[in-house]
């Protein structure tokens, strides 16, 4: 029979096989507690990368609305300018037109006027021609139809 003695030992290495085969398993316990949190960052890495496509969507939304606001304000800056450039030129074209009319209504009785004095002078031209081409007897007879007593060239008396 055993003793007392074999038995307590027997039970010691018992003992200490469980033991060792716990550490084992409070080894194997640790890693897959590493796992479990590797696998519940990965989770967290997903909800992360989830979170960032939405937020990669609503920006991209952004922009889209950015590009859309400034091609409008390119719309709207370019029919101003058209519209400012427009009102200028037909303000331009409405100056000269005025300018123009003013010019003709000033100019129109000094054009007759000088029209006039140049039919005038044609006359006058003409007649100093033919006085000058007149013969003696031409002259004198020239003289007393204009009233000229003595035979100057004053004018009637």
């Amino acid at each position: 029979m055993p003793s007392a003695l074999d038995t307590f030992r027997a039970q010691q290495e018992a003992a200490d096989a469980v033991y060792a085969r716990l550490q084992d398993v409070a080894i194997l316990l640790a890693d897959l507690r590493k796992q479990a949190d590797a696998l519940q960052r990965t989770d967290e890495l997903k909800r992360l990368v989830e979170l960032e496509e939405r937020w990669l969507a609503e920006a991209r939304q952004t922009v889209i609305q950015v590009q859309r606001l400034r091609e409008k304000d390119a719309e709207r800056f370019w029919r101003g300018v058209v519209l400012r450039w427009t009102i200028a030129a037909v303000f331009a074209i409405g100056a000269a037109a005025a300018a123009g009319a003013a010019y003709a209504t000033v100019e129109r009785p000094a054009e007759r006027e000088l029209d006039s004095l140049k039919v005038r002078l044609e006359f006058s031209e003409y007649i100093e021609r033919r006085v000058a081409r007149m013969s003696p007897s031409q002259r004198h007879t020239f003289d007393r139809l204009m009233g000229f007593a003595d035979g100057r060239a004053d004018g009637p008396r």
